[in-house]
């Protein structure tokens, strides 16, 4: 239990490290490509999670905080980037009822649903395997090359000012971004070594820490890791896109910050962790999913699928995310019932669908 103590804040200073070196690399390139960058940068804790629990070998850890992760992202994280947008502008005397993304942004909203539909397969056959994890992988290059692909000429500009300046940004990337060249690229070698570093240190007396905790409260220790990990190690990108939530400018790019860092956990992360069972166990590694993780996976697809149905118009309304944030606190709070939400979410997963079908032929007709 003490060594969760030391080892908890410092996991979380090396994620807020980690993030602020993220940040001033990203505003050197377009900005859909910098949020791609961004996302898997600030996903490095939990890449160093993972990678850990993999190396171990701890098989019936290994979704634990992948599917932690994403439902504290997609549940809380991306509510809460509204919630802030909405107070903020009430406070200007603005009403928010939704949010909508500019049409540059639909690679984000696409790039979610191929991993997602690719792990019910994965949830079907009840196995993970290392020729999953290349799939996997492959889906991030070819989403990397989407978005490398459609930011052209003007719209690049744009958006690439759009997150390169403004308001939003920590004090300590502010006083990095004023540096020169040479300096910049100096701080950011310095604080990803710097993070990276203690990253190494913390990690793995992380998890036991956490095993022991779990041990000593009676609670099982997948279900500490999945909900406690990420608190620490997703730190980075609530960090950023609060702070962009609450710049009107600079909302959607909060909010395509965090769907980025989905889908980088549901491609790249989800990659990487048979291929490193496989390396570390000497040969081709399969995990083989007990019922429970296979029943957490379900819910974690399909809490995926209605965010990928909710942002295929490109508009975020108020209501769906009162209901969105509704379900996740619901599971988080009383865990008995997470069984009876995956149809709840598949269910208006179908209505988000049925209704985007029917306004298209709507708009045909007329």
């Amino acid at each position: 239990m003490g060594a969760l103590l030391w080892t908890f804040p410092l996991l979380m200073f090396a994620s807020i490290v980690i993030g602020w070196a993220a940040e001033v690399t990203a505003v050197r390139l377009s900005a859909g490509i910098a949020l791609a960058v961004l996302a898997w940068l600030q996903t490095a804790p939990e890449f160093a999670v993972e990678a850990t629990i993999a190396w171990h070998q701890d098989a019936h850890l290994a979704l634990a905080n992948l599917t932690g992760s994403l439902r504290l992202l997609l549940g809380f994280g991306w509510p809460m980037v509204f919630f802030i947008h909405w107070f903020t502008q009430r406070r200007r005397r603005v009403k928010v009822r939704s949010l909508k993304l500019p049409a540059m942004f639909k690679t984000e909203s696409l790039g979610l649903a191929f991993p997602v539909l690719y792990f019910v397969i994965i949830y079907f056959k009840g196995t993970w395997t290392p020729y999953d994890g290349a799939i996997l992988a492959s889906f991030y290059g070819v989403y990397f090359w989407m978005l490398s692909r459609q930011r052209k000429a003007g719209s690049e500009a744009a958006s690439g000012q759009a997150v390169e300046e403004g308001e939003g940004e920590p004090w300590v990337v502010r006083r990095v971004l004023g540096l020169g060249k040479g300096g910049q690229f100096a701080a950011m070698i310095a604080m990803f070594g710097f993070g990276g570093a203690m990253l190494w240190v913390t990690v793995h007396p992380f998890i036991h820490a956490l095993q022991v905790a779990a041990m000593g409260f009676g609670i099982s220790d997948f279900i500490f890791i999945q909900w406690i990990a990420p608190l620490a190690s997703e730190f980075p990108e609530k960090v950023t896109a609060f702070n962009w939530a609450r710049a009107p400018r600079k909302v959607p790019y909060a909010v395509v910050n965090m769907l980025s860092s989905v889908t980088a956990q549901w491609t790249l992360l989800a990659g990487l962790v048979p291929i490193i069972f496989s390396i570390s166990a000497g040969h081709a590694y399969t995990i083989v999913f007990t019922d429970f993780q296979k029943q957490e996976l379900l819910l974690t697809i399909a809490q995926s699928a209605l965010t990928v149905a909710i942002l295929a118009d490109l508009t975020i309304e108020s209501y769906e995310m009162l209901g969105y944030f509704a379900l996740w606190a619901v599971q988080f709070f009383v865990p008995s019932v997470r069984p009876y939400l995956v149809p709840v979410y598949l269910g208006w997963t179908a209505i988000e669908a049925f209704r985007l079908t029917a306004y298209r032929r709507l708009f045909l007709k007329i």
